[in-house]
């Protein structure tokens, strides 16, 4: 029995809301996954192609560096919505300047001078590596040589030429303004092909 101050409220169909918006919320959760999935198999490549835009780099040797993509390191927000808490871990060495366009690539087969020169950046053309540069055997598989400089008129001691690394590209700031921009265009775009895909069923 009601008390005198007690108002029945009656909903018709309130069932069929209940499930609607239930229904409502697995959309949005699968909408969310994909578009974290999609972040995992392109994310990559958006990185990728920031770097390229500012050093004179393949994919492939970007790509080696990429070890993981793990949970609990940053968010990623499209618009101020949070979708997961995801990074893209890049790790590597300084690399040599055969991943430059280093020319020429293996040391003249006669005994005459050449000057050893590589591109790192797009923007500056390509540079002599330096004074007292030759090309020799890397030490390891194959026949790939890398620059190597002797410190003085002396033929020892001798150095391997490093140039950046792989991390060292991706922080410079010109690179990370393009990744958050290629990131974040990226994933809007396959938000809102996720949400139409979910809204049509």
């Amino acid at each position: 029995m009601r008390k005198k101050n007690e108002i029945e409220i009656m909903i018709n169909g309130y069932e069929d809301v209940i499930k609607e918006i239930q229904g409502l919320k697995t959309k949005s959760e699968k909408v969310v996954k994909r578009t974290v999935s999609d972040f995992k198999s392109r994310g990559p490549g958006w990185i990728s192609q920031a770097v390229m835009g500012e050093y004179n780099i393949q994919k492939k040797d970007i790509n080696k560096a990429k070890k993981a993509v793990v949970k609990g390191k940053s968010q990623i927000r499209i618009k101020g919505a949070k979708l997961d808490d995801l990074s893209t871990i890049y790790r590597g060495r300084l690399l040599t300047p055969t991943h430059f366009s280093m020319k020429p690539t293996m040391r003249p087969s006669k005994s005459r001078p050449y000057i050893v020169s590589a591109q790192i950046k797009k923007a500056g053309g390509r540079v002599p590596l330096g004074k007292r540069v030759f090309l020799g055997a890397s030490g390891g598989n194959g026949s790939k040589q890398i620059p190597f400089q002797r410190k003085s008129d002396n033929r020892y001691p001798i150095i391997s030429i490093k140039t950046v690394s792989v991390p060292q590209m991706i922080t410079n700031k010109k690179v990370s303004e393009g990744i958050h921009k290629n990131i974040n265009e990226g994933l809007e775009k396959r938000l809102d092909h996720h949400l139409k895909q979910a809204l049509k069923h």
